[in-house]
């Protein structure tokens, strides 16, 4: 049975955590991403890397935005750079989080 933790939370991102199922669950509006432990650990390192600036595209909108791919490669995912600020903020705690949890609980 699966019991998640909440790991990290901000601005309408969350990201769970369950030991059990050695699962990480990023929820972000409309949207649910399941990883192993080490394919988060892999997306956390894509995403902490990622400059807005030199991967700037425009939105059909307008709207500079940058993408981030998923490990679907159908799936990608879009960002103003105020989002990515924030969605970065929040996967960096819950990889801090993590490193935590596993001192603990080891």
């Amino acid at each position: 049975m699966c019991k998640r933790t909440v790991i990290a939370q901000k601005q309408g991102v969350s990201v769970t955590q369950c030991v059990n199922c050695r699962t990480v669950n990023i929820w972000k509006s409309g949207m649910l991403m399941r990883f192993s432990f080490d394919q988060f650990t892999e997306f956390a390192k894509i995403t902490d890397k990622i400059d807005f600036d030199s991967y700037l595209e425009y939105a059909p909108d307008g709207r500079e935005v940058v993408i981030l791919s998923t490990p679907c490669n159908d799936i990608c995912l879009m960002f103003t750079r105020q989002e990515l600020v924030n969605f970065s903020i929040v996967i960096n705690e819950a990889i801090y989080m993590q490193s935590i949890y596993k001192l603990v609980h080891e």
